[in-house]
């Protein structure tokens, strides 16, 4: 048998995990449509609760877009688009919220208030609906990754691997994406180590790179061909 080198199959597991995660746009669950209200919440709180998501998920997109366009901008440009971005996102939390209030039942309405409470720096707000969403849904596997990436902006490594090897059973897609922002955030950290001990750093590249290795040897027996595009 011949063996690849190590360097080779480091290379190998990062195409292959950027080919399952390319660095675009993450795809939420999306406008809610037609889901039935549960008993517990009346017809018209249901719908309002709906309405409000729809419209927080538009004023989403509008940010979404935004972030998009401004990286091909520099100076006070970029900075205006980045301050659009942050307000647009804004926005969009308290249409979320709006939701989650009408019906707590609306795990979307929670996972989407963790993302956007994560992206304007509020982690404490972002993991609590985490847990929102997770408690009425544990397998939901969005709301796993998305949170994981908040454990990461927080240095809570042994939180991260354990979401990774909970999504590596149950959704390799999304592993796919954790992995991805992992291998962001090593860089990163690199440059600046933000809190982080060397020794804890190596360590815990040494634990993505085998991580990756073992997601290109089983890549083949996964049945799971969901794309899921990543969007920080």
């Amino acid at each position: 048998m011949t063996h690849r080198p190590d360097s080779v199959r480091t290379a190998a597991a990062v195409a292959l995990l950027a080919a399952l995660s390319a660095p675009a746009w993450a795809v939420p669950d999306g406008p809610i449509s037609d889901a039935a209200p549960v008993a517990a919440v009346a017809p018209d709180a249901a719908m309002q609760a709906r309405l409000a998501y729809n419209l927080g998920y538009e004023e989403f997109e509008k940010a979404q877009a935004e972030e998009a366009a401004g990286k091909a901008l520099s100076g006070a440009k970029a900075k205006a688009s980045a301050a659009k971005v942050k307000e647009g996102l804004a926005q969009a939390r308290v249409k979320f919220q709006e939701a989650a209030k009408a019906d707590p039942s609306t795990k979307e309405a929670w996972n989407m208030i963790g993302y956007t409470s994560r992206r304007l720096g509020d982690y404490e707000k972002s993991l609590a609906a985490y847990e929102k969403a997770l408690e009425l849904n544990p397998n939901y596997s969005e709301a796993i990754e998305y949170r994981a990436e908040a454990y990461l902006a927080l240095n809570r490594l042994d939180d991260v691997k354990n979401a990774y090897m909970t999504l590596f059973l149950t959704s390799r897609p999304h592993a796919g994406v954790l992995m991805q922002g992992m291998q962001k955030w090593v860089v990163e950290r690199r440059k600046q180590a933000a809190g982080v001990g060397a020794a804890e750093l190596d360590g815990f590249a040494k634990w993505v790179e085998g991580r990756a290795a073992v997601a290109e040897q089983t890549a083949s027996l996964s049945l799971d061909h969901t794309v899921v595009r990543r969007w920080d």
